[in-house]
């Protein structure tokens, strides 16, 4: 390893904030491992730009799709993982197939036949830079299943309906969806995807690419399906797809790459979307002719193998989708794979495999079979990383989160690096922080990552209460935990602290304060700081402070005056074991390729910290599950309300001018439009819900807020009672009782409705506190008097 790399990635692994037990516990990169294991995970995101493409305009970066942040590669390789599969769309990359016959005018709009998009063919070459400069590897997978989404060129070369795009970011598209269509991998005479096409785009990313000191191999095709029958063109669900097709259009991908690049491993792909329990079965064609061959299989825990249902009680029960999963399931499917990849010679990858994450029955189904493919010297690559926004607190995802001001490693990974021999870990705990005095209450404490050995903290009370132990032990292995009961006394204020011989402070759990108070409200002329926490912890709310915002929830640090800010600790009671209430901004600004959108930026005055927005702003985001009914039933990752609930928000802000408007603070969600938000319309502070059946209730305050002057906005809704506070005076109310709404998300600076994000606040967030309920006026007067003082504000 260069001197270079091994200083990169030993301060990303500090800057983590990682456990270190001893010297050999804790390894900064994958080194010597990494040709013992190989792992990695799918960077997701630059593949989402469908169904619309071609005939709308969802081709934004950053909305439609987003490329994966240098961020997200230092991150990765510091935990470990040494390579990389980098999901991409073929009509993105490549805008117009070879041989196509377009007219000037089109090809003006669309590019040349053949010719690589150069902004997309950027946003690859970044990422494979990134992947360089942290010393792994990445793999180009085309994301297309066999199929490539284009316009109809009529015999001229034109596109009926084609428009050029209003920005230069997005692309062209016909106003006339029927001028449409998929084309398919096929051999049959009238075939619109033909084998020349396939190897002209893989020789051009070859030619591009080969020798890049970040690339780990060429994916030739994701997931084939469903391809005709024979002699046919087009696509088949019946079950007789012609096995002849593939083997046909990966060899002349490989004869293409091996005539300019006989180095670069190239991952073979197979039929019946690349499933690991078919592969003997479904490829007679396989193996192929060329040199460093990587057959890539893939495999899922549930019972279809499809990676779209993460409820272990319904799938370990007989049913129609197929036989019930156990936890030998996973290691059942890839050991037809493993064991057909020996019998053949040949190397193969696990090129995804998914964790779903709110069950522990799934974590050893997982490691089950991870672990027999990495025992057997083969890839293993998790599904799904990336940092697109559907894919944040996803059922089955590998992206970080943000918890106690330190990043939140995804359990994946910690079973991942258990299984790789990696031992790093970082402590947290959650649980409750009120309760009357003699009801007990339980707090967690708990390892995101691997232990190589059990961790022993002890506990230590300050004030009134007892502990049913002070000695905690988080046991060697995955994702480790362990409980203890705390039993308030009578009207006392009890802070819980941690310690762990020979560790730095920062690694493990801050302190934690718990509330017995009987009268937190008269309270506050003693402590109004600890009054309002009282509160908070009664209502288990969730507040963000920009006292706490950080640069990053990768690698960052403290937001110092004119900084960005991308992520804010939930410093309230919102957060529980596996549902950390962070608040982040992925937004991918690497390049200004990247769009337009401008990102928070902390201010400090005199003392005191906030966020700036604008009105293009993307700001501050927490997303989470919604419960479905037999495919994810009871998400633990969930907002602590829906619309119908009663619950309150509080912001503390100051708009930049008396025209000032957008959104502070919304809980909705993304793929809908309702929603509960605070607001401020031309200078006018405003709360508005709009439920599910499409009912709206606006309340607005009568006066406009004074620019540049710290306001504390108040919204709470119960069923049949609405109110919009200003400065703790009520400034309107409703009488509504809403249409049941689940809410997905929350977000700080703006909001997101029906896929698609609205406009950012026009001036400063200092803080914001929301919970489910509806406290007293004097409880909301304490909380909003304490929001004010944050924010400076008088009186």
């Amino acid at each position: 390893m260069k001197r270079r790399e091994f200083s990169q990635a030993a301060a990303a692994v500090a800057a983590l904030g990682y456990l270190r037990l001893d010297g050999a516990q804790t390894v900064s990169r994958p080194g010597a491992r990494a040709a013992a294991a190989v792992i990695g995970t799918n960077l997701s995101g630059m593949e989402w730009a469908m169904p619309g493409l071609r005939h709308s305009l969802s081709s934004a970066p950053n909305i439609h799709f987003t490329v994966p942040r240098k961020a997200d590669v230092a991150y990765l390789a510091a935990c470990g993982f040494s390579k990389n599969r980098l999901p991409v769309q073929w009509e993105l990359l490549q805008p117009m197939l070879a041989a196509t016959f377009a007219s000037p005018a089109v090809q003006a709009l669309v590019g040349e036949p053949g010719s690589f998009h150069a902004g997309y063919a950027s946003f690859i070459t970044g990422i494979l830079d990134a992947h360089a400069a942290a010393g792994i590897r990445c793999v180009i997978d085309l994301h297309n299943y066999a199929r490539y989404q284009d316009f109809r060129y009529q015999p001229d070369g034109s596109v009926i309906g084609l428009k050029a795009a209003p920005d230069a970011l997005l692309r062209p598209y016909t106003t006339d969806s029927a001028q449409v269509q998929v084309r398919i991998f096929a051999l049959g005479e009238g075939a619109s995807l033909k084998p020349a096409q396939f190897a002209d785009f893989w020789r051009r990313a070859a030619a591009r690419w080969k020798g890049h000191p970040g690339l780990g191999g060429y994916g030739l095709m994701n997931e084939p399906h469903q391809l005709p029958e024979p002699g046919a063109v087009a696509e088949n669900r019946q079950g007789r797809d012609d096995l002849t097709i593939l083997p046909v259009f990966m060899q002349a991908a490989i004869d293409a790459i091996r005539a300019i690049d006989t180095q670069t491993p190239i991952y073979v792909a197979g039929n019946a979307w690349s499933g690991a329990a078919s592969v003997a079965t479904k490829n007679p064609g396989y193996p192929l002719s060329g040199s460093g061959l990587i057959y890539e299989v893939h495999a899922y825990l549930d019972r279809r193998s499809a990676g779209h249902a993460f409820d272990w009680d319904t799938e370990s029960k007989t049913g129609p989708q197929g036989a019930p999963i156990s936890s030998a399931t996973g290691r059942d499917r890839v050991k037809v794979a493993v064991d057909w990849a020996r019998a053949k010679g040949v190397s193969i990858a696990l090129g995804e495999i998914g964790m779903p994450i709110d069950d522990p029955r799934w974590a050893e189904s997982f490691r089950n079979a991870i672990d027999l493919v990495l025992q057997n010297g083969f890839e293993v690559y998790s599904w799904m990383g990336g940092n697109h926004w559907p894919i944040h607190n996803f059922a089955m995802n590998h992206v970080p989160g943000w918890h106690q001001n330190k990043t939140l490693e995804p359990l994946v990974s910690g079973v991942m690096k258990a299984s790789a021999g990696i031992a790093q870990a970082t402590l947290f705990d959650d649980g409750p922080g009120h309760a009357p005095a003699g009801t007990p209450l339980t707090l967690t404490v708990y390892a995101r990552g691997h232990l190589a050995r059990p961790v022993r903290l002890s506990v230590a009370l300050k004030g009134g209460g007892k502990l049913d132990k002070t000695q905690l032990t988080i046991p060697a292995g995955a994702n480790g935990q362990d409980s203890f009961s705390f039993m308030p006394a009578e009207n006392q204020l009890a802070t819980l602290s941690y310690s762990l011989d020979g560790q730095p402070a920062g690694q493990v759990p801050p302190p934690r304060k718990v509330f017995s108070l009987a009268d937190p409200v008269a309270f506050a002329a003693t402590s109004l700081g600890d009054a309002a926490m009282a509160i908070i912890a009664k209502y288990s709310a969730c507040k963000w402070d920009l006292a706490d915002g950080y640069t990053d929830y990768l690698l960052g640090a403290p937001a110092a005056n004119g900084q960005v800010v991308r992520a804010v600790s939930d410093s309230g009671y919102g957060s529980s074991p596996g549902n950390a209430m962070e608040m982040l901004n992925w937004t991918n600004k690497d390049s200004p390729a990247m769009g337009s959108m401008s990102l928070p930026v902390m201010r400090v005055e005199q003392g005191r910290k906030s966020a700036v927005f604008g009105a293009d702003t993307f700001g501050f985001w927490c997303k989470k599950s919604v419960p479905e009914a037999g495919v994810q039933p009871n998400p633990k990752n969930r907002t602590p309300y829906h619309l119908e609930d009663a619950h309150f928000a509080i912001a503390a802000l100051s708009i930049a001018s008396k025209n000032s408007q957008g959104v502070v603070f919304q809980a909705s969600r993304a793929e809908e439009n309702h929603a509960s938000e605070l607001a401020v319309v031309n200078g006018q502070p405003v709360a508005r819900w709009v439920d599910a059946k499409g009912r709206k209730v606006q309340l607005t305050g009568p006066d406009r807020l004074v620019p540049n002057q710290a306001s504390v906005l108040t919204l709470t809704s119960a069923p049949g009672q609405q109110a919009l506070r200003v400065n703790s005076a009520l400034a309107d109310s409703s009488s509504a009782t809403f249409a049941p709404a689940v809410f997905n998300q929350m977000l700080i600076g703006w909001g997101f409705l029906g896929y698609y994000p609205q406009g950012g606040f026009m001036g400063r967030i200092h803080a914001v506190i929301t919970g489910k309920g509806v406290p007293t006026a004097a409880e909301l007067g304490v909380l909003e008097q304490y929001l004010g003082r944050l924010a400076g504000a008088s009186g």
